[in-house]
């Protein structure tokens, strides 16, 4: 981390943000960024550019190595909308969000096919009326048999209007030995009812709401799986996430545990996005799968916490096992909606506009 990233990150954590807004505009007067190794410029860059857009836009034109796909997502935040380019790998997405902002759902269409193809995915047609729809998938795929059994734990929460995107997803998977388990964190919605039209799923009520992670907890002890991996209710898998995340772990005798990327779809415009900007494609926390025997000795997770919790636990592995132990699947594996007022978005407990939340440190 360079020494303006950490001076900056020093006053946002002190919530000094007047001096973290000075610092970033003084560096227009110097040429900081040109002296700064390559991937130093780029880790600041990245994290200041969903803060100031405008400001960073200017730095980039410092140098000439800094990603166009990073510099039309700036564009974007400042309510420009570049010219369509053709991008490779996860840069994909900004090539399909830019198509659909610019009313081409043939064309986002075609890049969706083309995204997943080069992750040597199956594709799915997610574009129904010039957006994003998260599960929009009726390919039933070929199911392979595996002998240890995954068991899928998803909590739920007033989640009726998207869990059964959530549990389509996973019945989808090219895999047939699974058992899906899922926890009802005490919904005042009718997410139960949504349930019951499922007979192959188990389905826990809880009568007291006492966040995800508790939640998570009890669906590990009532599932029967060798494995377990976890998926948020308003999230979508693709068909073949379970599949190539049970094959890491079973390559090894060292790996402890496996995670996989996914990119998120803004619930009102359709369109692709993240809180940072960029890149899209980011860890998918919640779909960590690992065996039981290890969760068990791990403790599971820490309930006291109704956020956050996944990340202590990740760190934990890192350092039990070590960051070897730890396999990622860099694939578009999943989808998650990015929508108001989850853990994500909430004032309670989300990021402000600096990236930063003492609520997400103090938050019970």
């Amino acid at each position: 981390m360079s020494k303006i990233l950490k001076e900056f990150e020093h006053y946002v954590q002190a919530q000094q943000y007047a001096h973290a807004d000075s610092l970033i505009e003084s560096l227009l007067q110097t040429n900081c960024i040109v002296s700064l190794e390559r991937k130093d410029a780029l880790q600041l860059l990245y994290r200041i550019g969903y803060v100031y857009p405008d400001l960073t836009l200017e730095l980039c034109s410092q140098r000439d190595d800094i990603p166009k796909p990073f510099k039309d997502t700036l564009r974007i935040a400042l309510g420009d909308t570049p010219p369509l380019r053709f991008y490779k790998q996860a840069d994909t997405l900004i090539a399909i969000k830019i198509a659909l902002m610019r009313n081409k759902p043939l064309l986002a269409k075609l890049l969706i096919y083309r995204f997943y193809r080069q992750y040597g995915l199956q594709s799915i047609n997610l574009v129904k009326n010039n957006k994003l729809t998260i599960g929009n998938n009726r390919r039933k795929v070929k199911k392979i048999h595996n002998t240890q059994k995954v068991s899928i734990i998803v909590t739920t929460y007033n989640s009726a209007a998207f869990i059964e995107n959530c549990i389509d997803s996973l019945l989808n998977q090219s895999i047939n030995n699974i058992e899906i388990t899922v926890v009802d964190d005490a919904s005042t919605d009718n997410t139960v009812e949504v349930l019951k039209k499922y007979s192959s799923i188990k389905v826990i009520e809880l009568n007291e709401n006492r966040g995800t992670y508790h939640a998570r907890n009890i669906g590990i002890q009532l599932s029967s799986g060798e494995f377990i991996t976890f998926q948020d209710s308003d999230d979508w898998s693709h068909p073949q996430r379970l599949e190539l995340q049970l094959e890491e772990l079973l390559k090894t005798n060292t790996n402890i545990a496996s995670y996989s990327h996914f990119f998120r779809v803004d619930e009102l415009s359709g369109l692709p996005t993240c809180r940072q900007n960029y890149p899209l494609l980011r860890l998918n926390l919640s779909s960590m799968m690992i065996s039981r025997i290890t969760l068990n000795k791990l403790g599971g997770f820490d309930s006291t916490k109704r956020i956050e919790s996944d990340k202590k636990l990740l760190q934990l592995i890192e350092s039990i096992y070590s960051k070897n132990s730890i396999s990622y699947i860099r694939k578009p594996l999943a989808i998650g909606l990015y929508r108001e007022n989850s853990l994500t978005t909430a004032q309670a407990s989300g990021f402000n506009k600096y990236g930063f939340s003492t609520e997400r440190i103090y938050y019970d």
